[in-house]
């Protein structure tokens, strides 16, 4: 038998407990920061880079959910694209401790990591 899977706003985008961690430290290092925001915007050689920001107002055109005691603002365009994400922070050698989406709609990315390609 198969279980019917339902969706669930609250966990449109999982983090590891090391990403959460680490967006959390940045959110408390910023003077009036509530939280972080993500999303996509068209640019390198793939089609979309991640956009992340600390914010201090949640602006028009994102949503909010949960991140910790702070906010994860998540843009409304790029939900979409993001749903089902693992974020998490890895150490990249040389270019040191990094925060990387995994999406499962992403089609490819570029050599470096820094842009992604959806076909939706």
């Amino acid at each position: 038998m198969e279980l019917l899977k339902t969706f669930n706003p609250d966990n449109l985008i999982t983090f590891t407990e090391s990403a959460t961690q680490h967006l959390i430290s940045q959110v408390e290092e910023t003077d009036g920061a509530i939280g972080v925001s993500l999303g996509l915007m068209p640019n390198g050689c793939a089609g979309f880079e991640y956009k992340w920001d600390i914010v201090t107002a949640v602006e028009e055109g994102y949503k909010e959910h949960d991140l910790g005691p702070y906010k994860f603002l998540l843009d409304e365009r790029s939900a979409d694209y993001l749903s089902g994400s693992i974020v998490d922070l890895v150490n990249e050698g040389l270019k040191g401790k990094t925060l990387t989406v995994r999406s499962p709609k992403a089609s490819g990315e570029c050599g470096c990591g820094e842009s992604v390609t959806f076909d939706v």
